[in-house]
């Protein structure tokens, strides 16, 4: 819907809003909508005329002495737009939020990331090296024969003894 300088004039008047939003319910008589507003009867049509120029309201005569006025395409969707307004304003704050919190992450991101300048370069390739001697286990520890009767006491009694020297 495109507005123009005539639609954009008819709607400077808080009463032709009023006519608009009544209309909006149903299709309606000048005589109802004067005693629905409290305003003259000819201040209603002077009103109405203006709407109807900007292509917001249609007059419809029923072959009756009745004329009613009814909302066009263009009035309703003033009046009724398709989409409600609050459901337009929460989603639009949504993405905002959503848009603040991810340029936040993304700055407090790349801010840490520049505090430590050896983070951004690659890590050094080292040569791997042998373990050395003492790191090393060991392989096999040497076992004693098993001497019938003999236990470990009687071992190392008997290998201290031949140890020493007189």
């Amino acid at each position: 819907m495109e507005i123009d300088r005539k639609t954009l004039k008819a709607l400077a008047a808080d009463t032709r809003l009023d006519i608009l939003k009544s209309l909006g319910k149903r299709r309606k008589t000048p005589s109802e909508l004067s005693k629905e507003l409290n305003l003259a009867p000819s201040t209603i049509i002077e009103h109405l005329n203006r709407l109807e120029e900007a292509d917001l309201i249609r007059r419809e005569e029923t072959g009756h002495k009745w004329i009613y006025y009814n909302l066009t395409k263009k009035g309703s969707s003033l009046v009724k737009p398709k989409v409600p307004t609050q459901f337009i304003i929460v989603l639009s704050l949504c993405f905002i939020v959503v848009f603040a919190g991810f340029v936040y992450y993304y700055i407090s991101y790349t801010s840490f990331e520049a505090a430590k300048p050896d983070m951004l370069t690659a890590p050094s390739v080292e040569k791997t090296t042998q373990p050395s001697e003492e790191s090393k286990m060991p392989e096999e520890i040497p076992t004693m024969p098993a001497v019938a009767g003999a236990n470990i006491t009687n071992i190392t009694n008997v290998t201290n003894t031949t140890n020493t020297t007189p």
